[in-house]
């Protein structure tokens, strides 16, 4: 037999050793398999997601504002591993007591009841600190920052998220107490706890009144008191146009920015969940900030302040809040920030 014959015959007999193609049903169950490894997978990292309970404060409960924004943070939790259940409270101080008692993973609070977990975040609302809200927009998103992460870290607990509750004004049952020095002797709801505004209220010689959130709206709506300090979100749900009347009025001089701020433990969180958090929260800010214009928009008897009386507010409030400092109610650094950013 020739060379060639024998070369060929050689390839022939190679092709016939070939290795058989896969039958329909291997590869259908190879396809199975495949799926299965996937759908395997994607249950493990349901499983990973962890089930945590978020107890909000909200005046107006499971309808108010406030509420309806943590549905949508709600939602975004879950793409950083936590399936929130939320609760909704009308009373601030069971809501912080139950998350103190850990009956809630985490809350949403004023920054003024939740300096408790956290005294330099609570700390953006210093007296005086921000007038405006384009400031305070800016000093939320620098506390948001990695670089930050410091502040919002308070022992076990940390800050993961702050959103505006609107400016804070003197609201009047008498126009004519709009100046500092009418306001000597004049009776003024002061919240329990409130150390920054029982200062204020000493320093311009008034008289403080024990209230609580509870009740100072109906302490000034029934005449009991002559002067709340409250935001204008609060102003149409606690009908204050009652106190105010015909004859009384908002003073338009923002004293201090209310905050809500949401706690955790840390340790009780997937790891980043924090930093996350801060980031979606900040970025949330402008959508708040239309609903409290809108209060403030629908608020009337507002009283004007000159150049002159603004001025002694300013000087008013500089002095508390140095004060406070000095007292550590406030943080020394956040307040030095917030001076830096308002100029």
């Amino acid at each position: 037999m020739s060379t060639t014959l024998k070369t060929k015959n050689a390839a022939r007999s190679r092709r016939n050793r070939r290795v058989p193609r896969r039958s329909l049903t291997s590869r259908l169950l190879i396809a199975a398999t495949s799926a299965a490894v996937v759908l395997l997978a994607g249950a493990d990292q349901a499983q990973a997601a962890v089930n945590k309970t978020l107890c909000v404060f909200d005046p107006g409960g499971a309808s108010g504002d406030l509420f309806g924004q943590m549905k949508s943070y709600q939602n975004q939790a879950t793409t950083w591993g936590v399936n929130l259940d939320l609760k909704a409270y009308t009373d601030e101080s069971v809501a912080a007591s139950d998350f103190r008692n850990k009956k809630c993973d985490a809350v949403l609070l004023t920054g003024m009841t939740g300096k408790e977990f956290n005294r330099k975040t609570y700390t953006l609302e210093a007296m005086g600190l921000f007038t405006s809200y384009e400031t305070l927009k800016t000093a939320v998103a620098a506390l948001a920052t990695p670089k930050a992460a410091i502040i919002n870290r308070s022992g076990d607990f940390e800050t993961v998220g702050i959103y505006p509750g609107g400016a804070v004004y003197l609201h009047l049952r008498d126009r004519k107490l709009s100046t500092l020095g009418a306001l000597s002797g004049r009776s003024v709801a002061t919240i329990a706890g409130d150390k920054a505004a029982m200062t204020m209220v000493k320093e311009v010689g008034a008289t403080p009144q024990a209230a609580e959130i509870s009740n100072f709206a109906s302490k000034f709506n029934n005449g009991g008191v002559e002067i709340v300090y409250s935001p204008a979100t609060a102003y149409a749900p606690l009908e204050l146009a009652k106190g105010v009347g015909s004859e009384g009025g908002v003073v338009r001089f923002p004293i201090a920015q209310l905050t809500f701020q949401i706690f955790i433990r840390s340790e009780e969180f997937p790891e980043g969940f924090g930093a996350q958090s801060r980031s979606f929260v900040s970025k949330q800010f402008g959508t708040m900030v239309s609903v409290i214009k809108r209060a403030e928009a629908a608020i009337k008897p507002w009283i004007s302040v000159d150049s002159t009386a603004a001025a002694s507010y300013e000087a008013l409030l500089g002095r508390v809040r140095t004060q406070l400092v000095g007292q550590k109610v406030y943080d020394r650094d956040v307040v030095k920030l917030g001076e830096r950013i308002s100029g």
